[in-house]
């Protein structure tokens, strides 16, 4: 499978989520690397106790190092404290920094009793990938299905975002 033939469905505490939808946040830190290409497509799984997809993103960049490096170069685009960030990071020798744009709220979010109700859907503990396939199964006719369909080609071709 093509890496732009999925997304990547990344779990986010509540508070980092909304700090994401609302522009104030705008990369997102994680210990090991995601397989991912640059334009690849986000969807953002908010935690307990939201439990739901919120809205999408692209990632424009991917950045890497120690976890000192990573922070004095990108702390101001975390959205989060530096104790926050050591106690996240502890233990690892590199940490990683997916920067996102084209972020996208969904008007109606897309709750884990829905998804569990189309597809038996669990979310991951930090990050997993969808197909288009599968995201049709946890839409399921859901309002902002739409718009998260359109982030991954149909038959290879993209549609535009909605």
């Amino acid at each position: 499978m093509k890496q732009h033939e999925r997304a990547l469905l990344l779990s986010v505490r509540p508070r980092y989520a909304e700090s994401i939808m609302n522009g104030s946040k705008t990369a997102e830190i994680r210990r090991q690397r995601p397989s991912v290409e640059l334009g690849a497509p986000v969807i953002i799984y908010a935690t307990q106790p939201v439990a739901a997809v919120v809205g999408s993103a692209r990632i424009v960049d991917v950045h890497h190092g120690s976890p000192s490096d990573v922070w004095a170069d990108h702390h101001d685009a975390l959205g989060i404290s530096q104790d926050e960030f050591d106690d996240y990071v502890a233990g690892v020798r590199a940490a990683y920094v997916l920067t996102l744009d084209e972020v996208l709220r969904l008007a109606a979010p897309l709750t884990l009793d829905e998804m569990r109700t189309a597809s038996g859907f669990h979310p991951p503990r930090s990050y997993r990938y969808v197909t288009r396939t599968e995201l049709g199964k946890f839409v399921n006719g859901h309002p902002g299905g739409d718009s998260l369909l359109s982030l991954l080609p149909e038959n290879g071709i993209l549609r535009p975002r909605r």
